[in-house]
């Protein structure tokens, strides 16, 4: 007896010879080119961090003069100048970099400079370098199945998530995205109460009480270095007497959530929650009578694609590196990841116990934003 045996060609067996070579092609260029965009956010950080940028902002400067300038040495920044105008970030008047007076190249400033420019992009260098440094913990994560804790990404990860966010922020905060959350922007003009669960650095909290006059915000987050942050800049913002900051577990089970609120948001965080249900029943358990949630979290597509656009990309990238690790720590941790698709939230917002939960018609490249309805 015979029997028929179907093989099955994988998708590389499936190609020619001449196929293969320029696929393989293709993604060798692919990667090279992202490892020199890699190695150039690396000196992007320490133009960001060493505030090299800023002074090359205010006029043209010798590598000497920004020694002086920045208090940095000579020797390094002549290098780094080199780098950078290479790279087309900076321009160069007088031949070689050690004795040319170097410049920004435009635009950057706007790029590089302006902390609430709509095209501000520092946090993604500050974001890579706080990844890089993680690494190993995070190889080791990966055999154990265990998290690693957002405070052992240190100080550029606080930074570089307040960075990325801050623009949107100050430009859509108020002026778009409320009006268009209904019953929310005709509550806050009157005297109301906001939690802020997640607030980071507080910068959206502090543009709420900036621009809303009647409104009290209280922000809560676990990491301690974010919320003195956050105390820090709203001093320095003159609404410290309407905004309040606590160090606190979303997920901890208590009553004292400092309400009743007429709205609580979560900017961009549910999805990097080790509890997320938890957050959201506590969320809704501070609601006042006629009160709602908003989530603002990650525009991904609505199902699995397997090509996504430099978003999605990016999203799905950073998932296994920064999102997921910070979610599976403490007690029975059920982080959703970066990758929190719509049904995803609607599930969650179920199990919480919300009625209902609706898509908000906010249009933005990054960010998608929902209604929880208790």
């Amino acid at each position: 007896m015979t029997t028929d045996v179907t093989t099955v060609s994988s998708p590389i067996e499936a190609l020619t010879p001449t196929e293969a070579s320029a696929a393989t092609e293709a993604l060798t260029g692919r990667l090279f080119e992202a490892g020199v965009g890699a190695v150039e956010l690396l000196n992007i950080y320490l133009g960001v961090k060493l505030g090299l940028y800023s002074a090359l902002a205010t006029e043209p400067l010798t590598a000497a003069e920004l020694a002086r300038r920045t208090g940095c040495d000579e020797r390094y920044l002549v290098e780094w100048l080199q780098g950078q105008a290479v790279a087309g970030l900076t321009t160069v008047d007088g031949g070689e970099p050690a004795s040319g007076r170097h410049q920004l190249a435009p635009g950057v400033a706007a790029v590089l400079v302006d902390e609430t420019s709509p095209t501000y992009l520092g946090g993604l260098a500050l974001m890579l370098a706080a990844a890089g440094g993680v690494m190993p913990a995070l190889v080791q994560a990966f055999r154990t199945g265990e998290g690693v804790p957002y405070a052992h990404y240190g100080s550029d990860a606080v930074e570089a998530q307040a960075a990325l966010n801050r623009p949107a922020f100050v430009h859509d905060l108020v002026p778009n995205w409320l009006p268009q959350m209904p019953g929310v922007w005709e509550r806050l003009q009157t005297p109301a109460r906001v939690g802020d669960f997640g607030c980071g650095y507080g910068w959206s909290a502090i543009e709420l009480a900036t621009a809303l006059p009647a409104v009290r915000v209280t922000g809560f987050d676990s990491d301690d270095a974010s919320v003195a942050a956050a105390r820090r800049n709203a001093m320095a913002a003159g609404v410290a007497e309407r905004v309040t900051f606590e160090v606190r577990d979303l997920a901890e089970t208590r009553t004292d959530w400092g309400g009743p609120y007429d709205v609580i948001f979560f900017f961009e965080c549910l999805h990097d929650l080790p509890r997320p249900v938890e957050a959201l029943r506590n969320a809704r358990s501070a609601l006042g009578p006629k009160g709602t949630v908003i989530v603002m979290d990650e525009r991904v597509a609505e199902t699995f694609t397997a090509d996504g656009d430099l978003v999605e990309r990016l999203f799905a990238a950073a998932s296994p590196i920064w999102c997921l690790p910070q979610g599976r720590v403490g007690p029975d941790p059920r982080p959703v990841g970066t990758m929190m698709r719509p049904a995803a939230l609607h599930a969650l917002a179920a199990e919480a116990g919300y009625a209902r939960s609706e898509i908000l018609p906010i249009e933005h490249p990054t960010f998608r934003f929902y209604q929880l309805h208790p």
